[in-house]
């Protein structure tokens, strides 16, 4: 089996590269290889509570690759999801099943769009309606309150909901709302709320991160504001039970957007993991960084010292120390610059299918 490490491993946060050298891609395909794997039985118990969400922004405006799918891309990303017959879950439902611990049909899939771009509607949806999947669309009030040319108006909006696609919310102003603070992101929020229930008659009830960035402190306003689950932009699988809060999801643009990297990622299964330290995603304090990334496999996952570990500040696979044959620590070689970061471990499974687990880090300018 030929595998690509390049895009298996490849960083989705904007402004970030792959982190993975060339050197070291013969090595992991032995790894790969010879990756201990779970009983089926114990597959088949984990396919019905892993999930995956998916995020696009653009759509054939190839004047800004890096948050753009082409449309052949496109395209090409519905006929696999076609050809094998997944089911496209609208996103809420999907949130009430992961949060209520439910199980879900196998390779379920919900679809995503952040920034309420005209070509959304004009390009994507047309193509979604044919099909009949459902989609929501993130909604940042400001831009288009202030009528920029690439958005879409409110009209257009409305027009959408009625045609059945979920509206969600996203702020006001696309903040970055750790370095914002609390109060800051609470106030940007609110004024967004008053402007969907004066163009919409409602407040959406799910939330986009914008950038992905947040913090506990931030996660638990979300929280307390009354949304019922909120997207960030980390990769990895869902499973069932996690914090619907943190929701990872993958991005796709005209780097990573290739049709073998999308049958991969739309069917990874949820690496499961428990008492995760640090829990939360900010390392503020120097003397803590880097920090030493631990989690718990639980039972029914593939073996620990299987993994393929990496993180987008630094190269190469990062071998994993496991203690006690469940619990694993990433320890990485250097400091987290300023800015975001992702860690990344994954395994491969029976059927061909990764378990995959990705952990999202920031880190302040100050």
């Amino acid at each position: 089996m030929y595998i690509d490490w390049r895009t298996v491993f490849q960083t989705t946060l904007p402004g970030m590269v792959p982190s993975v050298l060339p050197g070291v891609v013969l090595g992991l395909l032995v790894t790969a290889a010879s990756a201990a794997v779970s009983p089926p039985a114990a597959h088949a118990v984990e396919d019905a509570r892993s999930a995956v969400v998916l995020m696009y922004h653009r759509f054939g405006e190839q004047d800004l690759p890096s948050t753009n799918i082409k449309l052949d891309q496109f395209r090409a990303h519905l006929a696999v999801i076609e050809e094998r017959g997944q089911p496209v879950l609208p996103l809420a439902e999907m949130m009430a099943r992961i949060e209520a611990g439910e199980t879900l049909p196998d390779r379920s899939l919900a679809i995503t769009v952040d920034d309420a771009y005209r070509s959304f509607m004009t390009e994507a949806w047309p193509l979604l309606k044919a099909r009949g999947y459902p989609v929501t669309l993130f909604v940042s009030t400001d831009p288009v309150d202030e009528g920029h040319a690439r958005y879409l108006s409110w009209d257009e909006i409305r027009q959408l909901r009625d045609e059945g696609v979920t509206i969600g919310h996203h702020g006001a102003a696309h903040l970055n709302m750790v370095d914002a603070g609390v109060e800051a992101s609470r106030a940007d929020l609110r004024r967004a709320t008053a402007r969907f229930e004066a163009e919409l008659g409602e407040r959406p009830d799910l939330f986009a991160y914008p950038y992905g960035e947040f913090s506990l402190a931030i996660r638990d306003m979300i929280e307390a504001e009354g949304f019922k689950a909120a997207m960030a932009q980390h990769s990895g699988g869902i499973h069932t039970g996690d914090d619907v809060y943190t929701i990872p999801r993958f991005a796709l643009n005209e780097r990573y957007g290739g049709a073998d990297r999308f049958r991969m990622i739309s069917q990874v299964r949820a690496l499961h993991v428990t008492d995760a330290v640090p829990p939360g995603p900010v390392i503020a304090d120097r003397d803590k960084n880097p920090p030493v990334y631990g989690f718990t496999v639980v039972d029914g996952a593939p073996a620990a010292s299987a993994f393929n570990c990496f993180s987008s500040h630094q190269s190469g696979r990062i071998e994993p120390k496991v203690l006690g044959g469940k619990r694993v620590e990433i320890r990485y070689d250097r400091p987290m610059p300023a800015g975001r970061h992702r860690t990344t471990c994954t395994v491969m499974g029976e059927g061909g299918r990764w378990y995959w687990h990705g952990k999202f880090f920031y880190v302040p300018a100050n």
